[in-house]
């Protein structure tokens, strides 16, 4: 559960960062606040090289919020 809790907060500090946004919650939706193709795949990154969670760049496209992420990073 903390593992949950400590990425969730990680998401939103990247999500943060990445879209020069200073408030994001678990329901923004990423591409809505700014994101786009190149921020997205730059974002995967992060969390791949971070965490050692590989997601697929379609699930963000299909799931664009961090609580949609954190569900399908559950799922595995």
């Amino acid at each position: 559960m903390q593992q949950r809790a400590e990425l969730q907060g990680r998401l939103i500090e990247l999500w943060s960062e990445k879209l020069g946004v200073p408030t994001v919650t678990v329901e923004d939706n990423f591409f809505a606040l700014g994101g786009d193709s190149l921020l997205a795949a730059d974002l995967l990154m992060d969390i791949y090289e971070e965490f050692g969670i590989e997601i697929d760049a379609a699930v963000l496209f299909l799931k664009p919020t961090i609580a949609d992420l954190l569900q399908e990073v559950s799922a595995v």
